[in-house]
């Protein structure tokens, strides 16, 4: 604990002559009779007036808390993983109901990148008329096929993105269900490894 060190160092300083050394957010090495309270947590030394450290405080474990904060935060979601279904097909069931308009989105995208592959393939074949006679192609007809291909790279960029959300969602939802099977299990495996209380035989008066 800090608070004690701190309470020591202060008290016998002007007897022993002992300095605090500590480190703010940026690393830069401080001194002084105490450690400031937003440091409080961080790795401090004791030291004697001849600059020898003779105690030294180190600051809770962060990657311990860190292990600590992540299983509470599991048991949350185990919980209401646990609450939320009553049966693992439930969650297949949520699965399709949460995708349903992503597919919807996906297959509109993919209509609209059909019918401009068609205008395309349109604007096209006029060009390569114009080309065939010997004759310039209008400029009308230029930006069009210039915009029509640069609609294609943009729905074909949206129908990534979607794809991938809609793989995304397949994936939580089945990662879901794996971990529901396995909470299911051991909850099994701890009912049947629970002792039932064997019923009372009443004795003859």
């Amino acid at each position: 604990m800090l608070q004690p060190a701190l309470a020591e160092q202060n008290s016998s300083r002007q007897n022993t002559g002992r300095i605090v050394k500590w480190k703010d957010e940026k690393g830069v090495t401080h001194y002084g009779d105490s450690v400031p309270p937003q440091y409080i947590n961080r790795e401090s030394s004791l030291m004697n007036r001849q600059g020898i450290t003779v105690k030294r405080n180190k600051p809770a474990d962060q990657a311990q808390d860190a292990l600590d904060l992540a299983k509470i935060e599991q048991d949350k979601k185990d919980k209401a993983l646990l609450g939320a279904f009553t049966h693992a097909d439930e969650i297949d069931l949520a699965r399709d109901r949460n995708l349903q308009f992503d597919m919807i989105a996906l297959d509109n995208l993919e209509q609209e990148k059909s019918h401009l592959q068609q205008k395309l393939h349109a604007s096209e074949t006029r060009a390569n008329d114009f080309t065939k006679r010997k004759k310039a192609i209008p400029e009308d007809l230029k930006a069009d096929i210039v915009g029509n291909k640069a609609e294609i790279v943009k729905t074909d960029k949206l129908i990534s993105e979607r794809k991938l959300q809609i793989e995304t969602t397949r994936k939580r939802f089945d990662d879901d269900k794996k971990r529901y099977i396995l909470l299911r299990n051991q909850h099994t495996e701890e009912s049947q490894k629970t002792p039932s209380t064997p019923p009372s035989v009443s004795q003859p008066n």
